[in-house]
C-alpha cells in the first residue's frame, strides 16, 4: 500500500476507535489526530473537516466489512444459501463494531450525523437488496420457489436486526455466545428456505458476488457525488 494510502488508513482506523469510544458528536479532529499519533494539520491534509472524514470512514468501513463478509461466503460450502449469506454477515459484523453501530443506527455512536437529510447511513440502507437477493437466489435454485420474497425479506430483516439490537433490551451476560446464536440462526434459515434438494450453493455464491459488486458500485458513486457536491459548494 503506498505511503499516502497507509497514512489515510491510519487516520481512518484512529477515527473508528475514537468514534466508537466517545461518539461522533463528541469527537474532534484533534482527538483523531492524537489517536493516530499525527498532527492535527496532517489530518486536515487528508480531510477538510469532520463530516468529510466521517463519510470517507463510512465508505472505508463498508469496504473492510464487505471483504470479510465475501471471504466468509467463499470459504463456506453453504455460503451461497440465504443461511450462508446471513452467517457471513453476522461473522463480519462481529468483527467490525462500527458497522454494527451503523446497522443499528446507534445514536450514541452516530449522533447528529443521522439528522443530516442526505446522510450516507440512510442512503446505504435504502433500496430492496434483500428482496432482490431472494428473487435472484430463487432464479438459480438456491432458495425455495414458493417463498414470497417481500414477506421473507421482512422476516429475515426482523431476525437479523433483532440479533443486532437485543443487547439494548437484555444484559449481555444473559445472552448465549454470539457465534452459537449466529450458527443457529443460519441453520434455521436454511431449514426454512432451502429447496428439498439442498439448493445450488455455488450458483448462489455467484449471485452474492454480483450483489456485492453492485452495492460497492452504488456506494462508490454516492461517495463521488458527495465529493463533487462539496467541491462545487466551495467554488461557489
Amino acid at each position: 500500500m503506498p505511503d499516502h494510502d497507509e497514512r489515510e488508513a491510519q487516520i481512518l482506523r484512529a477515527a473508528t476507535a475514537v468514534i466508537i469510544r466517545q461518539g461522533y458528536d463528541k469527537t474532534t479532529m484533534s482527538d483523531i489526530a492524537d489517536e493516530a499519533g499525527v498532527s492535527r494539520g496532517t489530518v486536515y491534509l487528508y480531510f477538510k473537516g469532520k463530516e468529510e472524514l466521517f463519510e470517507a470512514l463510512l465508505y472505508w468501513e463498508w469496504t473492510q466489512y464487505s471483504q470479510i463478509w465475501l471471504e466468509a461466503i467463499e470459504s463456506d460450502p453453504r455460503g451461497g444459501t440465504i443461511g450462508g449469506f446471513y452467517r457471513a454477515i453476522f461473522h463480519a459484523v462481529g468483527s467490525r463494531p462500527l458497522m454494527a453501530s451503523i446497522m443499528r443506527r446507534d445514536r450514541r455512536v452516530l449522533g447528529n450525523y443521522l439528522r443530516k437529510p442526505d446522510n450516507q447511513v440512510a442512503w446505504m440502507e435504502s433500496g430492496s437488496t434483500t428482496v432482490d437477493l431472494i428473487k435472484a437466489l430463487q432464479a438459480v435454485g438456491a432458495a425455495r420457489q414458493d417463498l414470497d420474497p417481500e414477506v421473507t425479506a421482512h422476516l429475515l430483516e426482523t431476525l437479523s436486526y433483532g440479533q443486532l439490537t437485543i443487547a439494548d433490551f437484555k444484559s449481555p451476560d444473559q445472552l448465549p455466545p454470539f457465534p452459537v446464536v449466529m450458527e443457529a440462526l443460519a441453520d434455521m434459515m436454511d431449514r426454512w428456505l432451502l429447496p428439498e434438494d439442498g439448493g445450488n450453493s455455488e450458483a448462489g455464491k455467484e449471485v452474492i458476488r454480483q450483489v456485492v459488486a453492485e452495492t460497492k458500485g452504488r456506494i462508490e458513486q454516492m461517495r463521488l457525488s458527495n465529493v463533487q457536491a462539496r467541491d462545487t459548494k466551495e467554488v461557489v
